[in-house]
């Protein structure tokens, strides 16, 4: 199970898009411990802990929805499948707030259930004098639910070269559970070339695939057409060899 750390809502990127300074803008900060929820058919409630980094009181209002994928794309609906509660809440500085989750439905015997809790921050009402960004820092949580039967993951790799030289690698899960790519690279095999490494943060659900495009990465491994690919999962490390074949 993952750590607790300290998730901070920062404004500097919406700041800069904006053409605003940072320090023109506002932004509460909490940290949630654990970072993921697993059910199971004799598991069925969890308790998280989320405190309140700031110096200032946080109110959060907590959702669940349920998480489906599209052709690489997250899609998330209204679910009463699973409960949050308290719903609201406000949190005082250096004070933290224990949030329940429970299952409400029957597991699934067969695939992976995949769901997602939400905390986001209600911004106070800013004071009169306040002119610059205000942001609403949010949370989202996977909420994983594991079949009555064995489940696990399949990896089935693809890649190809694009048009424009560039990299792409796709990964599609055959299996009936998750799995979560942190990292990878690519080496060329029999010919000279780069390695390629590349930071990958991302889900892909039982039967979904997704793609990750490296620019120009296709002109830095040369001519190769094998690969070798090493990657890091929660499910541990991976290595699989693969052709790459031209667009």
């Amino acid at each position: 199970m993952p750590c607790a750390r300290p998730i901070f809502g920062w404004i500097a990127a919406a700041a800069t898009a904006l053409g605003l300074s940072p320090a023109a803008g506002w932004a509460g900060s909490f940290s949630i411990s654990p970072l993921r929820v697993e059910f199971s058919q004799r598991v069925k409630t969890a308790a998280l802990t989320v405190r309140n980094e700031g110096d200032a009181p946080v109110i959060v209002q907590a959702s669940t929805l349920h998480w489906a994928q599209q052709e690489g794309t997250d899609a998330l609906t209204p679910t009463r499948d699973v409960l949050v509660s308290p719903a609201v809440f406000t949190i005082q500085p250096g004070a933290s707030q224990l949030v329940r989750v429970a299952l409400r439905r029957e597991v699934d015997p067969a695939r992976e259930l995949s769901y997602r809790l939400l905390l986001d921050e209600v911004p106070p009402v800013a004071a009169p004098q306040f002119t610059g960004l205000q942001v609403a820092l949010r949370l989202s949580l996977p909420v994983f639910v594991a079949p009555t039967s064995a489940a696990a993951p399949e990896f089935e790799w693809q890649a190809s070269r694009t048009a424009e030289g560039d990299l792409a690698l796709t990964l599609r899960n055959g299996g009936n559970a998750h799995v979560q790519l942190k990292s990878f690279s690519l080496e060329p095999v029999g010919t000279e070339g780069e390695l390629l490494e590349h930071v990958a943060p991302g889900y892909v659900l039982p039967g979904q695939a997704r793609t990750w495009t490296l620019p120009s990465g296709a002109r830095q491994l040369g001519g190769a057409t094998r690969l070798r690919l090493s990657g890091l999962t929660d499910h541990g490390e991976i290595a699989s060899d693969l052709n790459l074949s031209d667009p």
